[in-house]
């Protein structure tokens, strides 16, 4: 950390120390900043090829190293759906990053954000660290219904269902592209928080310069 940077730590810390208890919880502007950066990051998530074009999120057919799910990847290849599978694998996840702005908004509102000081000071991504310490399972669960809804939707659970006399679970399919959904999603915030920092004013947030460091 540059000295600039820890002196104006310590300005915010002896700041606040003074204030009464209810008030020692500055938010820097970060509920803002997450709202922006997960909307920014769920709308182009929902764009058309969006994971599959991303080698950073793209969902992949689980295979034999994948805890839970079975070799969908062999199997799959066995019955000769492994391409057709990959690609709804990315669109389900498209589909329900979509859908997920209510959930993202309500996790950020809820956020108590106790430790503010800390997530400012946590890097170019830990207002987005913060959020899916916190609230992630929470978030990834209240996913699961509209990825599983997006795998019936675009035929892969239909597709599927032929695997299951060859050991093929279902469940755990979903499971796993809720999973990589929510790492996908969070992987986007992130970047857009890292954006957001380094340009507050033309993004139009109300972040502090500070946050910068």
């Amino acid at each position: 950390m540059s000295l600039r940077a820890l002196f104006h730590t310590a300005a915010i810390v002896c700041a606040t120390a003074a204030l009464p208890a209810a008030a020692q919880v500055p938010n820097f502007g970060i509920k803002p900043l997450l709202g922006q950066a997960s909307d920014a990051a769920l709308d182009k998530l929902s764009q058309p090829g969006a994971f599959s074009s991303d080698a950073a999120i793209r969902i992949a057919l689980p295979g034999a190293g994948s805890k839970g799910v079975g070799k969908l990847l062999e199997l799959a290849q066995q019955s000769g759906l492994s391409a057709d599978l990959d690609a709804a694998l990315n669109r389900a996840a498209e589909q329900a990053a979509a859908q997920a702005k209510p959930i993202f908004r309500a996790a950020i509102d809820k956020a108590t954000l106790n430790d503010a000081v800390d997530i400012a000071r946590g890097g170019s991504t830990g207002a987005t660290d913060y959020l899916r310490k916190s609230t992630g399972a929470q978030i990834t669960a209240q996913l699961q219904p509209l990825v599983r809804a997006a795998l019936q939707g675009s035929g892969v659970l239909q597709k599927t269902s032929q695997l299951q006399t060859l050991g093929f679970d279902e469940a755990r399919l979903t499971d796993y592209v809720t999973g990589k959904t929510s790492d996908g999603i969070f992987t986007y915030v992130g970047r857009e928080e890292t954006r957001m920092r380094q340009n507050p004013m033309e993004t139009g947030t109300q972040l502090l310069k500070g946050l910068k460091f």
